[in-house]
């Protein structure tokens, strides 16, 4: 029979079992090594109730930030694709990793992608203003 990945889908490489977590969103059992996990950091108000709540305070802003709500979300692989936190993939494309930190000056090969990389726009103007100083 044909192996569909060459992890079987899991993450635990030698180890014979992984824990098991509930899904955030079923509470389905899902082994902690194939569940779909992301890190959400969020301001507990929103910004115009910041300011107010700022302005009102007799503690200046510097001093004492905001609390924020740090939240780590797991999920089964089934929720997290119809959250559309992850996709289908084709199978040229399951083949891509994505990763998530790169060393400066190292080049990725074809199967590499950089994960959350902020696209710079390409500006004509912007060798003007160098050769200009």
């Amino acid at each position: 029979m044909p192996k569909k990945r060459r992890n079987g889908g899991r993450n635990k490489k030698n180890k014979g079992r992984a824990l098991c977590i509930r899904c955030d969103n079923c509470q389905r059992m899902c082994g902690k090594d194939k569940a779909i996990k992301r890190f959400v950091i969020k301001n507990i108000v929103d910004a115009s109730s910041k300011r107010d709540i700022e302005e009102a305070s007799a503690y200046l802003s510097g001093e004492n930030p905001m609390p924020k709500l740090y939240m780590k979300n797991q999920w089964c692989v089934a929720c997290a694709i119809h959250k559309r936190t992850v996709r289908v993939r084709s199978t040229e494309n399951k083949r891509v990793r994505f990763v998530s930190k790169v060393r400066k000056g190292t080049e990725l090969g074809k199967l590499y992608k950089v994960a959350n990389r902020k696209f710079v726009v390409n500006n004509p103007f912007a060798n003007e203003e160098k050769e200009e100083m």
